[in-house]
């Protein structure tokens, strides 16, 4: 007999690949279809919960102070799309603002109710069911790539384009994440070899995967990343969030130091192409980050509340750029950045909330690692997040870092008392 706990979980793995299907279909189809398929599973979750609610005839109150503050930010979210609406935006409308706002509610909360029915089952593990998920989106991207399909978004020659992704760029966050993750499970070959070489092919896969995307900044802090968990250097280390919230300006003031460091040879030949400009510019991303800045420092218009979903195009940011680019409209062009997306699009008041959630995650994880729980590789790939939200769209709207974000926070999202399942340390051993 099918449980359950374990409906629900099935229901949760199978929303990865089809996240990534919804993407291809975006494109090909529609943008409200493509929306419609990313969800699904995430709605079929809900919906679940709710007949079951129905049937046990009431609700018990289980959720934290963090899933508010979740709620909150994601609130700002379904805002900028009204504002979006109301601007007369070129990409949303009344007709598919409706499906975005629900896009953004429904993975939060079925990946809570994940948690909710998994609390009393002891050795649930959230770290191994995220991996599996984001594993089978990336085993139909190997299939839908080998029969011959490519990226919509995004395709360039001699370069690997997954086809199930929000452009390939998409594609390096996700392996990165995965194979950051794959670092703590790469072990105990004696006891589990077939396991440790299983998992080391795969690992080998997804690098040589991220080589042929050739993302020069996933790769970059993929790489310093690695070295800081392989070496245990970042159990030592203080004040990771700080230094994090100024990624975008270290890296910008260090781009000649950068550019110096990709040029090696060890790096050239890794990467292949290290242009001097495209490297100090970031493939032209600073002429975006600069234009934002003049408008913090000189513009402001929607600082506080933001200027609604794709809200650069409301204020014509992004027009110098567009002209730059040789584009024909600039609505089409996003800020490079999840982080001065959000802080365009939903303000002050969306940023700082989003801070406090980042907040909430990196203590709550890395305590995990510290005690080297079945939790502990979720820190791997939440730093990755903490860095590269700064410096790409990954972590905004549809892009998938944002639900992927969000499924973190899910075992934040339910008090402790309510979990009464018994956890298991990293080696398998039961925590006391």
């Amino acid at each position: 007999m099918i449980s359950k706990a374990k409906l629900v979980n099935t229901l949760f793995l199978a929303a990865f690949p089809c996240y990534g299907i919804g993407s291809y279909l975006m494109l090909k189809q529609g943008f409200s279809i493509g929306l419609i398929t990313c969800m699904l599973p995430f709605v079929a979750i809900l919906l679940f919960y709710g007949v079951d609610l129905l049937y046990r005839g009431g609700l018990t109150p289980m959720v934290s102070r963090t899933y508010w503050w979740c709620m909150a930010f994601i609130l700002t979210s379904v805002i900028s799309v009204q504002m979006a609406v109301r601007y007369h935006s070129p990409i949303v409308n009344a007709g598919n603002a409706p499906v975005l706002m629900l896009l953004f509610l429904v993975p939060f909360n079925a990946s809570v109710v994940v948690q909710v029915y998994n609390r009393e089952r002891d050795g649930f593990d959230m770290a191994w069911l995220v991996l599996k998920g984001l594993l089978l989106l990336l085993g139909i991207n190997i299939l839908g790539y080998a029969a011959g399909l490519h990226n919509l978004l995004h395709s360039f020659v001699g370069r690997i384009s997954l086809p199930f992704m929000m452009g390939i760029y998409d594609s390096a966050h996700i392996l990165a994440f995965v194979n950051l993750m794959l670092l703590f499970y790469i072990r105990d070959f004696r006891q589990r070899p077939l396991r440790f070489i299983g998992l080391s092919a795969v690992y080998l896969v997804d690098l040589a995967v991220i080589m042929s995307v050739n993302s020069r900044l996933s790769f970059m802090i993929f790489f310093l990343l690695t070295v800081l968990f392989v070496t245990r250097a970042m159990r030592a280390l203080r004040g990771v969030y700080a230094v994090s919230l100024f990624t975008m300006p270290l890296m910008m003031s260090f781009a000649l130091l950068i550019y110096n460091i990709l040029s090696l040879p060890f790096f050239a030949a890794l990467l292949g192409r290290v242009s001097k400009e495209d490297v100090t510019t970031f493939n032209g991303r600073t002429y975006i980050w600069e234009d934002a800045a003049k408008w913090a420092l000189d513009d402001r218009r929607g600082m506080l509340f933001g200027n609604g979903y794709n809200g650069q195009h409301h204020i014509r940011l992004l027009d110098r750029v567009a002209k730059l680019w040789g584009e024909p409209h600039s609505y089409n062009l996003h800020m490079h950045s999840s982080f001065l997306e959000i802080v365009v699009d939903q303000g002050i008041v969306g940023l700082v909330l989003l801070y406090i959630v980042f907040w909430q995650g990196y203590t709550y994880y890395r305590g995990e690692y510290l005690r080297s729980t079945a939790l502990a590789p979720l820190f791997a790939g939440f730093v990755y997040l903490l860095f590269i939200w700064q410096i790409d769209i990954f972590c905004y709207g549809i892009y998938m870092g944002n639900p992927l974000l969000f499924a973190l926070m899910a075992p934040l999202a339910v008090q402790p008392r309510f979990i009464t399942g018994k956890r298991k340390a990293l080696n398998g051993e039961w925590l006391t």
